[in-house]
């Protein structure tokens, strides 16, 4: 069937309703019902062509509605397949894949080359000649028939060839809707009116062409690097396709529109073809990502926390989750609160909806449990305790139970206890289940550091040249090694740990001082290039005792330092006799034997805390309150949070998920770390992120099917939920399921204009993103960013062979218009108005000198001023972010001072310490049409379940309150609730931002995005969201 009888057939006046029905229609569809079809006296249906349960049966209807759309390449592939009609599956693949060439030499290897392959050009619709057959090939094979790729020997001019490849054949999206068919479906679903969710971004062709006008007009042409196509094509190699039929050969040409099924090309008289090569796939390669961190005490060095590798092709089409598990049950998720989450497990999550939890499984990362300064649980977090037939004859013995507390940088609290006997000595052992722990009347989840004596010993060593080699390298390693074997003699359990820092003594003590250690080695020659802070002397006077390593004890810099604080000194440059006075201090102070640790809330408040043994009438009472927030009072929390994409023959993409940038520092002017840096690095541990992967974006039917898909995954709790049964809702749940955030329909779409009679734009690499959501914890900002990662490498081909540079860079503008319409802030919406220069253009402008500049020129200089890129920036120096241009190619990126190509967007909602988990993040996650499941809350990732789950057993062992021990009698009602708040998430709002024109296709799209969704905070007569 050619393309405008399709068109007929789907916009045919007696089968469909017309445009403004359909708009009112869906504008009212899902949600405006949403307490009709979650009543179970709705559950039943009369109708002959029942669609099942709602709203699951409706969603499923849609899926084989969109997939009759003509844009649904993999949809219309199933059917024809099972047609078995070798004509329908030529005209289909004929009519519809865009053939795209070689920007270096045109369609020189059209014969064997690949560029997308067959699974991408299927989602898609941009193939190579090759790749064009060799789906019709596929699709007759898997139809039963014996088929080949063959290579034509034509007579096709390059002119004609050219004709060919600049001739748009993309198909529309229009999937077949009835007046029936939405009748049916309202029935269903009910309806009240609704608002809006589809907006079109009108004039988006015209608006990035002005925008790269603009961006031309300052870049001198001498800067540009333009490549010019050399147009090669080869007319005796044309891929085309035979076939056999019951014993006779037939054909299906693919490459020329213009011809009709049975035929070979018409310049082929003689009906000559060669064997093709075996078809290969493109060349596929690693992808290494790796999540890291830095802290307080150290933050010039990063720390691995989680790392992955997976193969390009099992990414592309796909999303990875990158998500922080907050260790608890959905069960514990309906009753504890935000500020009982203590820990996190980070993780890779592979989501690919047509793969079973097997192969997700193998390609998922599970990371260790990490506390808020990356202390890896399993490692730290393991004491001693007594065999479980010992314990009870243990705490029995108890005759008297002391403790203090020590508040840390908030939200820690450190508690020391002591259990003594009769005659005063402490019993070891005890393990945290014995003890129950409530702060200002709030049970608290605890963690035991150590239930044995266990010295924890800091050795700082400053890795200054001036420094002796007796304390530097291997030596100092030696040292440590000596100094703990010395101090095990009477410590057995004590530990040492090695920790390098710089000439800056009174900093590095200072943050040591915050440590969870007994006591501090400091091995420094005294020399010293930072300043004492009279403020902070609380501070160092509260920490543990120092002990200074003189290595250098014939200087007077010592003298310095005791002007401002009191400190033991030990004659370093002899290391034996250094040892033998550490281990006599050492054994001459008091250390405590159990150490607890939890998380708190309510900063500002005063705290009791009560810790009491079970079974016994022993208990202490603390109280303690929170220094006040300072810049200064970090402890040795993460202070910045990473991701670092790599591949090989590439530069690593590297972004700042959190926290302190590293690119923006330097040793010249170190940036100074906050407590805004480390509340910004807890806030993304509460939220998480997701990484999408395609060549060319989808189809919109492809990428509507796939949301639906992502849903439907939800069936089986949701129903179950529907029913009443509690129970089986939450063991369904537990099984995991798929999440696929609305924003990436927004931002994952192909540009527009693509192709024309003069050009065709195409990503030569694959496109990749992140988007970010970061809860409001600390401040009522709740932010869901988007970056779009330079790994697409849009090309252009123009029919000339010239003029590449400026045709990729409109339509790659597009994007960035894209990103200022759906964010409120981004690199478009900072650079519109402001002058800009180009980068190259500079000279010796004093207005960038490094004395003009100050501070800011380490910015400029090295994120602007250099390398071989293009930039554009703000003359006026009022924002830092730039025009990114690829001189070659044009591609253009618009970046933000953190060095992301994308934006972001705010609301004023805030997570609240004491709100139940689920509760809370439904509260603030609707106002972003943020799922849930994105967050690692409520349904898992569906490859994460089995790993996870063994992960929590572990922590439930070392945990204060084990879940395998929890009655969940009474919990229905909780659970009821934290299944409502999910439930309600199901419907968030879609927010849709188009590039599609207006009309048919247009209204049709804002009619299902309208279907699909619904929005949050409406009560309903049976439900409430």
């Amino acid at each position: 069937m050619e393309k405008d009888q399709i068109s007929k057939q789907f916009y045919s006046n007696q089968t469909q309703i017309d445009d403004s029905s359909r708009r009112t229609f869906f504008k009212q569809l899902v949600l405006g019902s949403m307490g009709f079809y979650l009543s179970p006296m709705l559950l039943q249906s009369c109708s002959k062509d029942d669609l099942g349960k709602p709203p699951f049966g409706v969603w499923k209807d849609m899926i084989k509605i969109l997939e009759q759309s003509p844009d649904h390449f993999i949809g219309r592939r199933t059917a024809l397949v099972t047609s078995k009609n070798p004509e329908a599956m030529t005209n289909f693949v004929r009519d519809s894949f865009q053939i795209i060439p070689w920007q270096s030499d045109f369609l020189h290897h059209s014969a064997n080359g690949t560029i997308y392959g067959k699974e991408m050009a299927l989602r898609c619709g941009l193939a190579t000649p090759r790749e064009k057959a060799e789906i019709l090939k596929d699709m007759l094979v898997d139809a039963g028939y014996e088929a080949k790729v063959v290579l034509e020997e034509t007579e096709i001019t390059l002119d004609e060839a050219k004709s060919i490849v600049y001739q748009k054949l993309t198909p529309q999206f229009a999937p077949p809707i009835t007046n029936k068919k939405m009748r049916k479906w309202q029935k269903m679903m009910g309806v009240t009116n609704k608002e809006e969710t589809y907006k079109q971004i009108l004039d988006i062709v015209e608006s990035s062409e002005t925008l790269a006008n603009n961006l031309l007009n300052n870049i001198d042409k001498k800067y540009i690097r333009d490549r010019t196509v050399n147009f090669r094509f080869h007319k005796a190699y044309v891929p085309s396709v035979v076939f056999y039929e019951e014993g006779a050969e037939k054909y299906a040409h693919v490459f020329d529109p213009k011809v009709s099924f049975g035929n070979l090309h018409p310049t082929n008289k003689k009906k000559t073809f060669n064997k093709a090569d075996e078809y290969k796939d493109p060349k596929d390669e690693d992808v290494t990502i790796t999540l890291s961190c830095r802290n307080a005490l150290d933050h010039w060095s990063e720390t691995e926390l989680l790392t992955g590798t997976w193969k390009l092709s099992e990414l592309l089409g796909n999303q990875l989750q990158v998500q922080f598990l907050n260790n608890m049950s959905f069960e514990e998720q309906s009753i504890k609160s935000i500020s009982e989450i203590t820990s996190f497990t980070p993780c890779f999550a592979l989501q690919d909806i047509n793969k079973d939890a097997t192969y997700l499984e193998e390609r998922t990362v599970l990371g260790e449990p990490i506390t808020l300064e990356a202390v890896k649980i399993f490692e730290n977090y393991n004491p001693d305790s007594l065999p479980n037939n010992e314990e009870p004859a243990a705490i029995k013995k108890v005759h008297s139970f002391e403790g203090t507390v020590f508040p840390q940088a908030f939200p820690k609290v450190r508690l020391e206890l002591s259990p003594k006997d009769a005659q005063g000595n402490i019993i070891e052992g005890i393990s945290i289940g014995n003890f129950e722990i409530t702060d200002n009347g709030q049970t608290v989840s605890c963690w035991m550091n150590q239930n044995v004596l266990s010295p924890k010993i800091l050795l700082l060593y400053d890795t200054s040249a001036s420094m002796p080699g007796e304390y530097a390298g291997d030596n100092i390693k030696l040292f440590l090694q000596n100094t703990e074997a010395a101090i095990k003699k009477n410590y057995p359990k004590a530990r040492v740990i090695l920790q390098q820092t710089g000439s800056n003594i009174y900093t590095a003590l200072l943050k040591s001082k915050q440590l969870d250690v007994d006591v501090i080695l400091y091995a420094t020659d005294g020399d010293n290039n930072d300043a004492f802070d009279a403020s902070y002397t609380p501070i160092y006077e509260a920490g543990p005792p120092a002990i200074f390593l003189n290595v250098k004890p014939q200087g007077t810099v010592y003298k310095h330092l005791r002007e401002n604080m009191d400190f033991i000194e030990i004659a370093a440059d002899d290391q034996e006799l250094t040892i033998t006075e550490i281990t006599k201090i050492i054994d001459g102070l008091k250390f405590p034997t159990y150490v607890v640790t939890y998380s708190a809330f309510a900063e500002k408040d005063a705290h009791n805390v009560e810790v009491k043994l079970k079974d016994t009438t022993h208990k202490v009472n603390l109280n303690y309150k929170f220094p006040e927030p300072s810049d200064h009072l970090l402890g040795n929390r993460m202070v910045g949070l990473y991701l670092t994409i790599k591949r090989l023959g590439k530069n690593p993409i590297k972004r700042v998920l959190a926290g302190y940038e590293p690119h923006n520092d330097f040793y010249a002017n170190p940036t100074q770390l906050t407590r805004k840096m480390i509340d910004e690095v807890h806030e993304m541990l509460l939220g998480g992120a997701v990484m999408a992967f395609e060549r060319e974006a989808p189809t919109l039917s492809i990428q509507l099917t796939e949301y639906l898909q992502a849903l439907m995954s939800n069936q089986n709790w949701f129903e179950a939920y529907q029913e009443g049964n509690i129970k089986t809702a939450v063991e369904e749940i537990a099984k995991g399921g798929f999440s696929y955030p609305s924003l990436l329909l927004s931002m994952l779409q192909p540009i527009q204009n693509n192709v024309t009679e003069q050009a065709i734009t195409y990503p030569n690499g694959f496109r990749s993103c992140i988007v970010k959501f970061s809860p409001g914890f600390y401040n009522n900002e709740t932010k869901t960013s988007f970056d779009f990662l330079p790994t697409s490498e849009y090309q252009t081909v123009s029919r000339s062979g010239t003029g590449n540079f400026e045709e990729t860079l409109k339509k790659t503008a597009q994007l960035a218009i894209l990103e200022g319409y759906v964010f409120e802030d981004s690199a478009y919406s900072q650079l519109k108005e402001k002058p800009l220069l180009l980068n190259k253009a500079m000279g010796r402008d004093e207005r960038f000198s490094s004395q003009a500049l100050g501070n800011d020129y380490h910015y400029y200089g090295k994120q602007i001023f250099g390398g071989g890129i293009l930039k554009l920036f703000d003359t006026s120096l009022q924002v830092k972010s730039f025009w990114k241009i690829d001189p070659i190619k044009g591609e253009l990126y618009g970046i933000l001072p953190n060095q992301t190509g994308g934006g972001s967007r705010t609301t004023y909602q805030q997570l609240m310490e004491l709100d139940k988990v689920i509760e809370g993040y439904k509260e603030v996650l609707s106002a972003m049409n943020f799922g849930l499941t994105v967050t690692g809350l409520g349904n898992l990732p569906l490859g994460l379940v089995a790993a996870y789950s063994l992960t929590l057993v572990k922590l439930y062992a070392l945990a204060s309150q084990a879940l395998i021990l929890m009655n969940t009698t009474g919990m229905d009602e909780d659970l009821t609730i934290a299944l409502q708040a999910l439930a309600c998430d199901l419907y968030k709002e879609i927010l849709y931002d188009s590039f599609y024109g207006v009309g048919t296709a247009a209204s049709t799209i804002e009619s299902l995005i309208g279907a699909m969704g619904g929005i949050d905070g409406e009560d309903f007569s049976f439900f409430k969201c």
